[in-house]
């Protein structure tokens, strides 16, 4: 859950920088390659979208090691810059 927190998180800030680029239909796999975003908060957030959807589809749990990668992620996409 404290994952999927910052999936939701990411998704918020970009909406609140970027509210042009989302669609209610807009998947976490789509945000991930939008190429407008900035590598590094690209990259960023398809770190923490993995790990989400590794828990969610492939039902697998996660540990540790995912949720430290999610926390640095996250701190690396809070850092990057959106154009707005």
């Amino acid at each position: 859950e404290a994952v999927h927190l910052l999936l939701r998180r990411s998704v918020a800030d970009i909406a609140a920088a970027r509210p042009d680029w989302l669609l209610p239909a807009s998947t976490a796999r789509e945000i991930a390659s939008f190429p407008r975003l900035p590598e590094r908060a690209r990259s960023a957030f398809g770190v923490i979208a993995q790990r989400v959807e590794r828990s969610l589809f492939a039902l697998r749990r996660l540990d540790e090691a995912d949720w430290s990668a999610a926390r640095g992620a996250y701190a690396d996409f809070a850092l990057a810059e959106l154009p707005g």
